[in-house]
């Protein structure tokens, strides 16, 4: 690894950090900017770095700036890094981990958040170079950084970054959030696609007292064209969460532990890539699921263990196909309607996952960054 720009020494008073977050889904972008929120007052300098939709969430402040990289190549990423390199004392990503290579290539000391520590088939090689591995916890997670000797001194397992709100109070409106649904291996197109026959099957599913409120990104809520559609931040999803009658959302790690934080019973819709299947079934199978859908319940199973660009394109096709065909989308409709019909009566089930991982874990995340800038100085 190169020498820091700086000459290896942390002169700065207090921590100037530089976040980024993978361009999958909307978990790590959110993750970055609670975190970002709760650094910021301990902080002389706080900037992101990163393009696409994890703008949506990056605000100034916290952020004394955001720049965007949105169709950068490798070599002007790593550039710009390069150039930003002697100004920061450390780059935090959620699991963007091809951008922590080009930082610690760059000189950067590189800290990595990752939700999906349970999930990977290995834990990416960048984890063993950085000089801390955040793992938010999850069923399995402690037992992978235990077995892994490589992780040892440098991993903080923290507890899902929400904290639980006040009790459920149900409201008048159902809540759909369409997160997640941006990945590399999805044109926008795609994604536009499945919102729009999401949102059509729960619209038809909805008792007529009810209201929606559809949340999703900004690139997806000009697709659908929609008065009810639009993009929040996090505390607002929280509160609209926290008073719906229930929820219909897709199953990532973000939406399942939000979902835990506010009790809002819920229905996972089906997979939009290939780790959200994999939740929704850990959260069934250790009875934390209020209902969920697959593509399988209609008659058209997606292979989730093959590699996640085939799966991309799998579910692609079965969205075209579902939409293609009125006979599809009256069945998803009525799986949703019998799904979702005793929905609104108790809180949801996923609430209990804060007893078994805990909360508050933006705090302790927090708390380990500052502890390795002091440490480091």
């Amino acid at each position: 690894m190169p020498a820091r720009p700086n000459g290896g020494h942390h002169t700065a008073a207090a921590p100037r950090l530089l976040f980024n977050a993978q361009p999958f889904g909307f978990g790590p972008a959110a993750a970055m900017a609670i975190l970002a929120a709760e650094l910021a007052p301990v902080c002389e300098r706080l900037a992101y770095i990163g393009g696409g939709h994890t703008l949506d969430l990056q605000k100034e402040p916290p952020y004394h700036a955001v720049h965007d990289t949105t169709g950068r190549s490798r070599d002007e990423l790593r550039a710009i890094l390069r150039d930003m390199a002697p100004r920061y004392d450390l780059f935090i990503t959620a699991m963007d981990f091809e951008m922590a290579e080009l930082a610690r290539h760059a000189g950067l000391d590189v800290a990595v958040y990752d939700a999906l520590t349970w999930y990977w088939p290995t834990v990416p090689d960048v984890a063993h170079e950085a000089v801390l591995y955040l793992a938010q916890d999850f069923f399995g997670v402690r037992e992978r950084v235990a077995a892994d000797p490589a992780l040892r001194g440098r991993a903080v397992i923290v507890p899902p970054v929400i904290t639980r709100g006040r009790e459920w109070r149900p409201g008048r409106h159902v809540l759909v959030d369409l997160g997640g649904l941006h990945n590399p291996c999805w044109l926008p197109d795609d994604a536009v696609a499945y919102a729009r026959l999401m949102l059509t099957a729960v619209r038809a599913s909805v008792p007529p007292d009810l209201s929606l409120i559809v949340a999703t990104s900004r690139t997806i809520a000009a697709g659908l064209d929609a008065p009810d559609v639009g993009t929040y931040d996090h505390a607002t999803m929280l509160e609209l969460m926290g008073t719906a009658a229930y929820a219909c959302m897709t199953s990532g790690l973000g939406n399942i532990y939000d979902a835990a934080a506010t009790g809002v019973p819920t229905l996972w819709l089906p997979a939009a890539n290939d780790s959200q299947p994999a939740q929704a079934r850990l959260l069934c199978r250790h009875g934390y699921c209020d209902a969920y859908l697959d593509w399988a319940d209609i008659g058209l199973p997606v292979d989730y263990r093959d590699p996640t660009p085939v799966v991309a394109q799998a579910i692609s096709r079965v969205v075209r196909e579902v939409s293609d065909e009125q006979r599809l989308q009256a069945l998803l409709a009525g799986r949703l309607a019998e799904l979702t019909a005793g929905l609104g009566v108790t809180a949801g089930r996923a609430r209990a996952l804060t007893d078994r991982f805990g909360q508050g874990g933006t705090r302790q995340a927090a708390e380990a960054v500052v502890r390795w800038f002091e440490r480091s100085r």
